[in-house]
């Protein structure tokens, strides 16, 4: 998932972007179109649809040259009914006599994102479990031992955190902040019109993903609670498919059973620094994400069962892919930014 410095406009000419694209007049180019028209027409969107193309058909080679069996496909029908709503209301949104179709045009792009969102993570879940089921020789001592060269002692900071429990209950609720800003900030992008920043946000939470995934299947870890000895490899936790995966002994992967697995690097680091990039326009928005995703990166630590150098490397990771699109990216389809 990708960015470039969006284009501004106020409803006039205005100068140019840092990236140097032109702005066009907001109203203008705002009224020339359907909001999900516009996201179509943003060459970083056209990626993501390649990239989810591609992530699906490697899902359906990799399974089967795996001798994997997926099952739980029936979630992705639940989606019908959100994707009819999106049609719907964009139809709505064409109609010139509708007094709301302004509504409609911000509501239909909502639904759309969302259902995309969930295609793409069931397509990298399956994409997940079949890397580590790869089996690779584990590198959690590596990264122990990075940690400890980095004056980071893992059982130390998780002793410490449980001994302050009001501080260990605040960072559980911070980190389950992950999947309401997925779904927040593309609800906050539609109702600002920012058509090139959601689709920038759309390529930069898919690519992070993606590339989190396939940095993993050849330096996979389980992760601190496994390798302390907290919990055992085999006990009900969030991350007991891991184990199975690896080993060979679960060869089903139940889309209506997943955990997120992925050691190094941390997503919920990666997506951090994402959410931060792509909300920097949301005027009276861009702080509060900032200080959410700031806090919820330290809650990755107990929380999503890494290494510190999990989380460095997510936001290495995220850093490297916000630059890159940066530097790659043709121009941006201008939409209406409202003041």
């Amino acid at each position: 998932m990708n960015e470039i410095d969006a284009v501004t406009t106020s409803g006039t000419t205005g100068t140019t972007g840092t990236s140097g694209t032109a702005t066009v007049s907001g109203t203008a180019a705002g009224n020339a179109r359907p909001l999900l028209t516009g996201l179509f027409l943003q060459p970083s969107f056209r990626v993501v649809l390649a990239l989810l193309a591609g992530l699906v058909l490697f899902d359906a080679i990799a399974t089967r040259a795996m001798g994997l069996t997926l099952t739980g496909l029936g979630r992705i029908l639940w989606l019908t009914p959100i994707a009819t709503m999106a049609v719907l209301a964009h139809l709505l949104s064409l109609q010139p006599a509708s007094r709301i179709k302004g509504l409609w045009a911000k509501a239909s792009v909502v639904l759309f994102c969302l259902c995309l969102l969930t295609v793409f993570s069931l397509a990298a879940i399956v994409l997940q479990d079949t890397v580590i089921s790869a089996r690779f020789d584990l590198v959690d001592e590596q990264l122990a031992g990075i940690d400890a060269a980095l004056g980071f002692h893992w059982r130390h900071a998780y002793r410490w955190l449980t001994r302050h429990s009001q501080i260990f209950e605040l960072l559980r609720h911070w980190y389950q902040l992950h999947g309401w800003q997925v779904t927040l900030i593309p609800l906050l992008l539609a109702c600002k019109q920012r058509m090139d920043d959601l689709a920038d946000y759309l390529l930069l939470f898919s690519a992070t993903v993606v590339l989190a995934i396939l940095i993993s299947a050849t330096i996979p870890a389980s992760n601190p609670y496994i390798y302390f000895g907290q919990i055992g490899a085999y006990d009900p936790s969030e991350w007991s498919q891991f184990a199975a995966l690896h080993d060979g002994v679960l060869r089903v992967i139940d889309l209506n059973d997943n955990q997120g697995l992925i050691s190094l690097p941390s997503l919920h680091a990666a997506h951090a620094v994402v959410f931060v990039y792509v909300t920097r326009h949301l005027r009276g928005w861009n702080v509060g994400f900032g200080v959410v995703n700031f806090v919820m990166t330290i809650a990755a630590l107990p929380f999503g069962g890494h290494y510190l150098i999990d989380i460095l490397a997510g936001i290495a990771l995220a850093l490297v892919v916000i630059w890159t699109s940066r530097r790659v990216s043709p121009r941006r389809t201008p939409s209406l930014h409202p003041s």
